[in-house]
């Protein structure tokens, strides 16, 4: 007998937010709907495969070992057993959605153990309603709070594993209704909709969510969920004017500019308070550093900055794409001056800040503040050198020319701009 390939559907969302509640309302449908679900990551304990097959024909799988090749096996295992109409992976509190996408769906170019038998289907985020105020505005680290970390992500806080599992999702459970305000839960739907435009919200109360909403949607698509993240949509022009603001004050401000930054100046600018933000992103041009952009990221209490990669205009033109006429597109679009003009080329200013009550003259004003003066910018290229420049010295070495920087998660040294409280 053969058998279509399987939906699988990822559940990701911060510890405690109610995943495995969720997933145990999914097992108990009385719909029919036969579901194999894996629970994967460090909460995992036991055997190294621990199975539990229920009456309604669905199958519980826990696996001890926190790796992508243990969840491709066990996933390869329910799908070869034929007798499942969906599949549910539930990932640990700090697991990046994204990194399970990225090792299930080009995974098999080198490894075609998924091929025919399942498919990503849906990715779906829960959230805590009751706690996810608070940890928004957390500086709190995932140690800090008691939580397995790996190697590679120490030092990562509680908001910037929020951000990372809200922004690459299709759908959104807002998790514990009950326990908040109606207010409070407006509020909350406004944040989240400004981080993932696309996401479909759905509220919930213990985890009873409808298995439609999350089984077998068609929703994911990795290019366009990748694409989801609201600043990133709004760099892309594929979001409301700045100045559309929801009816709870949830809008956002861009930032261009075509001069550098005077690095004193902006470091300073960040490590001010930024009343109301909540989420931004986006790239920088320091005077100092003509040949690599900056990248900043922030959210909730923290702030990061660090190498975004070398602008096109620093290469030698030996360097440039010659077979990837979309790229050479991009670099055209994005070109300051003459063709043959290197001083401003691509370096740029592109920042977005996503916030309540955002005051886009004032943000305006306190950018253009950091912008080099006439006079400095009469001075030249070599001269802006010997600038005061208190940023860390920045590895390029890992670092490509895409300024993007929708799927790199290593923004570079903490800033310690802990004090962005809104």
């Amino acid at each position: 007998m053969n058998q279509s390939p399987l939906p699988i559907t990822v559940l990701s969302g911060f510890a405690g937010a109610g995943k495995t509640t969720l997933v145990d309302a999914l097992l108990a449908n009385t719909q029919g709907v036969r579901i194999g679900a894996v629970t994967y990551g460090p909460a995992a304990s036991g055997a190294e495969r621990d199975t539990v097959s229920l009456p309604n024909g669905c199958m519980m799988l826990s696996l001890n070992e926190a790796s992508m090749e243990a969840l491709e096996s066990a996933i390869t295992w329910l799908a070869e057993q034929q007798q499942f109409d969906a599949l549910v992976v539930e990932s640990s509190g700090i697991t990046d959605p994204m990194t399970i996408a990225e090792h299930l769906a080009f995974g098999d170019d080198d490894d075609a153990t998924l091929a025919g038998r399942a498919h990503l289907d849906t990715f779906v985020t829960v959230i805590d309603a009751a706690n996810f105020m608070r940890d928004y505005a957390s500086s709190d680290s995932l140690a800090e709070r008691g939580l397995h970390v790996h190697d590679d992500a120490d030092g990562k806080t509680v908001v910037e594993t929020l951000v990372e599992q809200i922004e690459f999702c299709d759908v959104i459970v807002i998790n514990k209704t009950d326990l908040v305000a109606a207010d409070e839960l407006a509020q909350i739907a406004r944040i989240l909709h400004g981080l993932n435009p696309r996401a479909l919200q759905l509220n919930a109360q213990a985890g009873n969510v409808p298995a439609e909403a999350m089984l077998n949607t068609g929703r994911f698509d990795f290019d366009a969920t990748a694409s989801a993240p609201g600043w990133l949509a709004i760099l892309n022009g594929d979001a409301p004017p700045a100045d559309a603001a929801d009816a709870n004050g949830v809008g956002h401000v861009v930032y261009r500019a075509r001069r550098p930054f005077h690095p004193e100046r902006l470091w300073n600018l960040l490590h001010q308070e930024w009343p109301g933000v909540l989420r931004a992103k986006g790239f920088f041009w320091l005077a100092t550093r003509s040949e690599v952009g900056g990248s900043l990221s922030q959210a909730g209490g923290t702030c990061r900055h660090g190498p975004a990669g070398v602008w096109w205009a620093a290469q030698d033109r030996s360097e440039w794409p010659t077979d990837d006429p979309e790229l050479e597109a991009e670099i055209v679009a994005e070109w300051y001056g003459d063709p043959d003009d290197n001083s401003i080329g691509d370096r740029r200013q592109e920042l977005v800040l996503i916030g309540l009550n955002l005051d886009s003259a004032l943000w305006q004003n306190k950018f253009d503040a950091c912008l080099l003066n006439d006079d400095e910018w009469a001075l030249g290229a070599d001269a802006w050198t010997h600038l005061a420049d208190p940023f860390p010295a920045w590895d390029v070495e890992e670092h490509d020319h895409d300024h993007d920087d929708d799927h790199d998660h290593d923004h570079g040294p903490d800033c310690d701009c802990e004090d962005h409280r809104h």
